[in-house]
């Protein structure tokens, strides 16, 4: 019980839930989910450590990367909350956050290494191109 209260704490904040959202559907490392989310990278690398020590994340390196993804010894609670979430209405947050999720990997995944420059590139390229809310 006090294990499933620790998970449901971490997943309580806005940002930590977009991440792990993003996550569940691939690996990706701080640079991609910045381009994605357009949340800094202490923010980011923050809410990942703190879902990597609830046991919902796991990591490796590879490089000068830390690639991150979802656990698969993650607690049945976490399972079942983001079950609910996946199903996140068309226009809501997590849905346009994994719209651009599929944009980005379209179009800036073979950029080689992801810095900064990418980063701007990409929301830049998403601002221009995305359709302006009514």
């Amino acid at each position: 019980m006090l294990a499933d209260v620790l998970v449901l704490k971490t997943l309580a904040d806005e940002n930590r839930l977009r991440l792990l959202v993003l996550l569940r559907r691939r690996e990706l490392f701080v640079c991609q989910l910045m381009a994605v989310t357009g949340l800094s990278q202490p923010l980011i690398s923050r809410s990942l450590a703190l879902l990597e020590r609830a046991g919902l994340l796991v990591s490796r390196r590879q490089g000068k990367h830390v690639f991150y993804r979802v656990s698969p010894a993650m607690p049945a609670v976490a399972r079942a909350a983001l079950g609910v979430m996946d199903a996140a209405a068309p226009g809501s947050l997590l849905a346009r956050d994994r719209s651009s999720l599929e944009l980005f990997c379209r179009r800036f995944r073979g950029e080689g290494a992801c810095d900064m420059a990418v980063v701007r590139r990409f929301m830049q390229y998403r601002e221009k191109n995305q359709p302006k809310e009514t």
